[in-house]
């Protein structure tokens, strides 16, 4: 099975959760599954552009990224915390490739701006995925390397973007035709808005919770991105917390889940 594992949430902050979590994706590899993971680190981004005393500032759930953002981003996100993910799955028995999206062609991006009262704002160095080629990926598979994926690309000038990790795992499992997204996120799920947890949700039902209100707020662009995803020859999704016990194996192996899993229509 082609994974595409996204990891974000406390577990990516704590090296006990990151420990645990880079077992499971060991074990997963020797079980024969090609895993590809893609991970964020926002919060030590934050923290040391803090303490470098660069403000940390946020335009419609994205970080403004100037170039010493930016430049910070690559020391942090391709730097210290891909290093992390590498040593952690080397320990596990499990040899990694930490690279970003700029390495060997990966992704190519492309800059946005987000609408501000009907004017468009620059976000500065913020992209998203355009192209992806995935030969450097393909390559780590033939040789049973797990490649661990930053979320920084080059534009088509050669500067390096900052792209939204989410936004990079579903570009990888659209160009791999992955068999299986999996978004490891604090809120463990999708929920609607009395704070239940669904546990499977069709695409075809997508359009109809959000125009009738069952999903609100954040909720909203994930199951949107998710139906966009799953249109491109990936086979499903999956949203579970990190620190659901066993939750890699137990969701891939088992085919259990404690969180949400949208499909394509049966």
């Amino acid at each position: 099975m082609r994974l595409v594992i996204k990891i974000g949430g406390a577990a990516a902050e704590d090296a006990a959760g990151r420990r645990e979590l880079a077992r499971q994706m060991a074990e997963l590899r020797r079980s024969g599954h090609d895993l590809t993971v893609v991970h964020g680190g926002g919060k030590m981004l934050s923290r040391t552009l803090a303490r470098l005393g660069i403000p940390t500032v946020f335009h419609q759930g994205l970080r403004v990224t100037d170039e010493p953002t930016r430049d910070v981003a690559l020391m942090v996100l391709a730097g210290i915390v891909n290093k992390q993910w590498v040593a952690e799955l080397q320990a596990a028995g499990q040899p990694a490739l930490g690279i970003c999206g700029g390495d060997a062609g990966l992704v190519e991006a492309r800059r946005i701006t987000a609408d501000s009262n009907g004017h468009a704002k620059s976000l500065g160095y913020v992209g998203r995925p355009h192209k992806v080629k995935t030969a450097i990926l393909e390559m780590a598979f033939r040789e049973g390397l797990v490649p661990v994926v930053a979320p920084l690309a080059l534009d088509e000038g050669g500067e390096f973007l900052n792209i939204n990790a989410d936004d990079l795992a579903a570009a990888l499992a659209m160009a791999l035709k992955a068999d299986r997204l999996l978004y490891l996120t604090e809120s463990g799920g999708v929920w609607d808005a009395d704070r239940r947890l669904l546990p499977v949700v069709q695409r075809s039902e997508i359009r109809n919770l959000i125009k009738t209100g069952v999903v609100r707020d954040g909720m909203v662009p994930k199951l949107l991105s998710c139906a966009r995803t799953l249109q491109h020859e990936v086979g499903e999704i999956d949203i579970v917390s990190p620190v659901a016990p066993n939750v890699l194996v137990r969701t891939v192996a088992d085919g259990d889940h404690d969180g949400t899993r949208i499909m394509n229509n049966a």
